[in-house]
């Protein structure tokens, strides 16, 4: 029995916000998020060996001259959350996690001009997330290594790079330069000037809206799947295409009008009418395209 694709990726994109690690020659530790958008350190649950961590936390606010960008990078192992607020400065709180009190009061938030980072012992028993409220149209640059990154209703510019994590976006307005190694990301979403990419790791895209507003979105995976799902009566168009030989699936109310362009080693699909402001593509990946109110059912199913 065949999995669909969609839920190949989204699988993927929990599995790696809430999957235990076991940091070498130590203790087993195990993250688990309540919500894929805490909104505080309650929602951040740390088990080291099966036990629930000391927690502690740590705030500071700080504003940045006009223009300015702020780069957060976060702990090893960790991640950082970041959502717009009606305020005219950024708050950052650190939430601290450890299996002893000794540990625990060495972690902490580190700040160099524009720049702010996460400080704590040289072994790995310890998580450090960072939750940072932004204001309006802030301009931010995140990065992180085996942990996640999360956006939510941003207007601003956000670059974001992870290694071995994934990247969630959900109702940005802005423009997004987001970038993943050996991990998923997801967008869900309707407008600004987004761009994805991923080497070894799925995309998956949800439009929301009656049609896309602003420069568009531009997703590229390579050695990994993508997929798109697109709400009735959309009013932008989307191209998606394949380069190599994958399984390319088109299912829902669209797909029998759809334009496409198969050979032998690419596959290219066209879907919805007005402007192509939608592009969604991967190179050795499976593709799943989902439209309209009735996408669970296959209108066009092209496999090898």
């Amino acid at each position: 029995m065949r999995t669909p694709l969609k839920r190949v990726v989204l699988c993927a994109a929990g599995l790696a916000l809430t999957a235990g690690t076991v940091l070498a020659g130590h203790r087993h530790r195990n993250v688990t998020i309540d919500h894929d958008e805490p909104e505080s350190c309650a929602d951040i649950q740390v088990d080291f060996d099966e036990r629930p961590a000391l927690r502690a936390e740590e705030r500071a606010s700080m504003t940045l001259p006009s223009g300015g960008t702020l780069q957060l990078e976060a702990a090893e192992n960790s991640g950082v959350y970041v959502r717009e607020a009606a305020r005219s400065d950024f708050e950052v709180v650190l939430c601290k996690a450890a299996p002893k009190s000794s540990t625990l009061s060495q972690i902490a938030l580190a700040r160099a001009g524009d720049r702010v980072s996460v400080t704590g012992p040289s072994r790995g028993e310890w998580a450090g997330y960072l939750l940072v409220t932004a204001p309006a149209g802030a301009s931010l640059e995140i990065s992180a290594f085996n942990g996640p990154i999360g956006l939510l209703a941003l207007s601003g510019r956000v670059t974001a790079r992870t290694e071995n994590g994934p990247i969630s976006a959900r109702r940005t307005t802005g423009e997004l330069d987001l970038e993943a190694e050996n991990g998923p990301i997801s967008f869900v979403g309707a407008s600004g000037r987004s761009k994805l990419r991923t080497q070894n790791g799925p995309i998956g895209v949800t439009l929301g809206g009656r049609s896309w507003e602003g420069d568009g979105l531009d997703a590229r995976a390579v050695n990994g799947p993508v997929s798109l799902s697109i709400p009735p009566g959309y009013g932008s168009a989307a191209v998606v295409e394949s380069a190599g030989r994958s399984p390319f699936q088109c299912r829902g109310e669209a797909c029998g009008s759809a334009r496409k362009t198969w050979d032998e080693d690419s596959r290219r699909i066209e879907v919805g009418e007005g402007p192509v402001l939608v592009h969604v593509a991967t190179v050795n990946g499976p593709v799943s395209v989902r439209t309209g109110a009735g996408n669970d059912e296959d209108e066009e199913d092209e496999e090898d």
